[in-house]
């Protein structure tokens, strides 16, 4: 096969045409730059019909400034001088006595104390009452015999009971007396009471009960005068 020859074009032409376009686009960046510089300018507002006057400059001088203290240093103190410790005081202890042994004593033995004796136990009931019974009748002898008739009673040969009660403490003192049931004739009466103020009385028995007691005793006279 036998090859064609094809024409190649020379490179000057291409390196001139891009030389060319280069220029033409940087004067027309240089127009619009100066368009745009333009249209600032005439932008800028415009004073019309004024007149600047002119500005006066005074010229002051200002005060000093005050001087400045002066500074005060101040003095470098003394320095202390370092004090001698004090001596510590000797103290002398005395010697403690040593305590003196104290000798055991025994306590001393408690004495024996005696026993009280056991009181014996109390009476019965039935042991008071035949107490009670025998001083009652005693009681009541010895009204009747220290009973005086009166002479109103021994004329008009009056007779009468009288039942008399009163109280005696343990050691037989009369507390009080008066008339419990009256015999109807007022000078047999009195002289019931008459008879029991008038006598002593014993204490009473260890069978008794030691505390005061009433007593009832019937005391009278017949017609004939004798007691009964």
């Amino acid at each position: 096969m036998s090859a064609s020859l094809l024409p190649v074009a020379s490179p000057v032409p291409e390196k001139r045409f891009s030389f060319l376009r280069a220029m033409l686009l940087a004067l027309a960046l240089g127009g619009l730059v100066f368009v745009s510089l333009v249209a600032w300018v005439n932008s800028e507002p415009k004073t019309v019909g004024l007149r600047r006057k002119p500005m006066a400059v005074h010229f002051v001088t200002l005060p000093k400034p005050p001087r400045p203290h002066p500074i005060v240093r101040p003095r470098p103190l003394p320095k202390p001088q370092p004090v001698p410790p004090k001596p510590r005081p000797i103290v002398h202890h005395r010697p403690v006595p040593l305590p003196t042994p104290v000798k055991k004593v025994p306590p001393p033995r408690p004495k024996a104390v005696p026993r009280p004796p056991t009181p014996p136990p109390p009476p019965s009931r039935a042991v008071v009452a035949q107490a009670v019974d025998r001083y009652a009748v005693m009681l009541r002898t010895r009204i009747q015999q220290g009973l005086v008739v009166p002479p109103r009673v021994a004329a008009l040969h009056l007779s009468g009971k009288a039942v008399v009660a009163f109280e005696l403490t343990p050691a037989g003192r009369l507390l009080w007396v008066r008339i419990m049931r009256s015999s109807g004739i007022g000078a047999i009466d009195r002289a019931a009471l008459a008879a029991v103020r008038d006598r002593s009385y014993p204490s009473f028995t260890k069978s008794m009960p030691q505390r005061a007691t009433v007593f009832r005793v019937r005391v009278g006279l017949n017609d004939r005068r004798h007691r009964f």
